[in-house]
């Protein structure tokens, strides 16, 4: 008898804790006034649309990386039929775009699926790779590799690291498959 009483009281202490209390919520919705974080992948259903592409609506992707090493994440966003945009993290949630100084927003038009972090050449700088879709209903795009110069610039050198597919790309993975020391991607 007395173990049903024990029990019964514990129950009542941990109902009691799980009451609803009106804390501060765990996340905040910043404006992008506050944050200067603008990014809209604005679509346009004059030449493509859902009947014609299944993935229509699936965003394009983001990635969070510190591309200067300062020690905070900058915010990169793929577009669609606008160009990517990089927001330099300044600290504080205050971010700059700097999307056309940085060479990553010359690609408007071209669908893209996913966004890859990577470091492809290894030398401790976070570059990026752009899967997209290409050759499919006037889409003309290729798999982008933007690789990040040191100072704040990216180069798209896709081509010359031979990974400019065009067709149906939708995300990839950087790892050293062989073990030969560089970078293999899937």
């Amino acid at each position: 008898m007395k173990s049903h009483g024990l029990y019964f009281l514990l129950a009542c202490l941990a109902m009691a804790g799980c009451r609803h209390t009106a804390d501060k919520p765990l996340f905040q919705l910043m404006s992008p006034a506050a944050t200067r974080v603008a990014f809209q992948n604005q679509l346009n259903e004059r030449k493509l649309n859902i009947v014609q592409y299944l993935y229509y609506y699936n965003g394009g992707g983001v990635a969070a990386a510190d591309v200067n090493r300062d020690g905070l994440e900058d915010i990169f966003f793929t577009g669609n039929e606008v160009g990517h945009f990089l927001y330099l993290n300044k600290g504080n949630f205050q971010f700059d775009d700097i999307s056309a100084s940085a060479g990553v927003n010359q690609n408007k038009g071209d669908w893209s699926t996913g966004v890859t972090i990577c470091d492809v050449n290894m030398d401790g700088w976070v570059d990026f790779y752009v899967c997209q879709v290409g050759d499919y209903k006037g889409v003309k795009g290729h798999n982008l590799l933007y690789v990040n110069q040191g100072d704040l610039t990216f180069m798209e050198q896709s081509a010359q690291y031979g990974l400019d597919f065009s067709g149906f790309s939708t995300q990839a993975v950087f790892f050293d498959y062989d073990r030969d020391g560089d970078q293999d991607v899937y």
